[in-house]
């Protein structure tokens, strides 16, 4: 009886870390308000001033009820253990939103004043992250000490999960764009991220993977 042959096939894009793509944002062709908020607002302050007076806004959050300041729930958020333990659900949420968006996203990184203050920054941060996600990190300082943009593409999941750390735990202050079924979501403390929808509908179809991964929209 002839033994069965072994599949040995090793897929080269494996050993390959995953970069950022800069983007002009004036030529890409993409028919969204969401995403004409995204790219136009000066700041972050000015987005979500215009967003709470024409879109959908929430909180991404762990609790299902928001809390007072006698809460005995706002000891937790001074736990790291928790926060980080917190984490599988809120990578869980963006992976299954990577996939509805067809593994497409854009991530802004114009909120530092110039690429070098960026990378500096982003080099201090490696501290924060986990060992594979420091390769990833390190390999994004290629792209931008030649990058005049400030908007990215991402279309890995291990370079956006990257990212979202980020945004967890408190050490990279920027907002994600995905684009099929419009959305913002930016960085914020507390393991508590707001997202920014068009529409009702568009919000039942994230709440519904955001209660699938074991978070709320408060």
């Amino acid at each position: 009886m002839m033994k069965k042959e072994t599949n040995l096939e090793i897929r080269l894009e494996d050993g390959t870390i995953p970069m950022i793509q800069p983007i002009n944002s004036d030529t890409v062709s993409i028919d969204s308000k969401l995403w004409n908020l995204y790219t136009q607002s000066e700041d972050y302050n000015e987005l979500f001033s215009t967003a709470k007076k024409m879109y959908i806004k929430v909180a991404l959050d762990i609790f299902n009820k928001p809390m007072t300041n006698e809460d005995p729930r706002l000891n937790l958020l001074s736990n790291d253990y928790f926060k980080l333990n917190q984490e599988t659900k809120f990578l869980c949420f963006i992976k299954k939103v990577f996939e509805l968006n067809k593994e497409k996203c854009y991530i802004d990184l114009g909120t530092f004043e110039n690429n070098q203050t960026l990378m500096e920054f982003l080099i201090n941060q490696e501290k924060h992250l986990d060992q594979i996600d420091k390769y990833i990190l390190l390999n994004q300082i290629e792209i931008l000490k030649t990058s005049k943009n400030t908007i990215y593409l991402i279309d890995d999941l291990n370079l956006l999960t990257m990212f979202f750390k980020g945004f967890l735990r408190e050490c990279l202050w920027s907002s994600l764009y995905f684009n099929t079924v419009p959305l913002i979501i930016k960085t914020n403390y507390d393991i508590s991220l707001p997202l920014v929808f068009q529409n009702e509908e568009d919000k039942k179809r994230y709440e519904k993977i955001a209660n699938e991964s074991g978070l709320f929209f408060l």
